[in-house]
């Protein structure tokens, strides 16, 4: 991968990822509470099965932006576009990369806002419920090095488009990619088996 390149995550998902991980923290410590439960072992293995499964949903996702192009890393499939074929975001509905031929490429970093979301925009500033302002911060790009960043939908989406307009000449074309991550599936059904296991021994005791 031709530098600079900057890995992008969106604050969303730390917060379910920490959401997610409060409740197999709960469940764990309901199964070491049951007192049909075989001590500790078997919410062990249920909470390393659930972290497993919270890392590739919630931590792993990510957009990739290197000199030659964008990659959506998303849970078992990355999209990969080149910025020669590089056309738009479409934000309407989440992230959506829109490359040559009328192609639309989900981004799972950044799903979307929501209804709710979209509805606390529309009140008055002065509603207890309208949605808060923050500042945006301005992301920098770089000749070289690598940089992870957690970036607003804006922010990231401000960084998409300057790389693209700054790179496309000179990147190195590629075709439009869809890889598969082997691993990453590996780990959602090793982690859903350990969730399983840590379940039926505790039943089983």
């Amino acid at each position: 991968m031709n530098e600079p390149i900057y890995r992008l995550r969106s604050t969303g998902q730390y917060t379910k990822l920490v959401l997610l991980l409060f409740f197999f923290l709960f469940i764990v410590v309901s199964l070491y509470l049951d007192p049909y439960s075989e001590g500790f072992f078997p919410p062990l293995i249920f909470a390393l099965g659930g972290i497993l499964v919270a890392y590739v949903f919630f931590y792993q996702p990510h957009v990739l932006l290197t000199r030659d192009g964008i990659t959506a890393a998303n849970w078992f499939f990355d999209r990969s576009v080149s910025w020669k074929d590089y056309d738009q975001l479409d934000m309407r509905y989440g992230m959506y990369i829109m490359s040559e031929g009328g192609h639309s490429d989900a981004v799972s970093s950044y799903p979307g806002t929501g209804g709710i979301a979209k509805g606390r925009e529309q009140l008055s500033p002065s509603s207890p419920l309208a949605k808060t302002q923050k500042q945006e911060k301005y992301i920098r790009i770089h000749e070289s090095g690598q940089y992870n960043h957690t970036a607003s939908q804006k922010e990231a989406s401000s960084l998409i488009n300057r790389m693209a307009k700054e790179f496309a000449r000179d990147a190195t074309y590629a075709p439009r990619t869809k890889t598969i991550q082997p691993i990453r599936v590996a780990i959602l059904l090793i982690g859903a088996s350990l969730i399983a296991l840590g379940l039926t021994g505790t039943v089983n005791g």
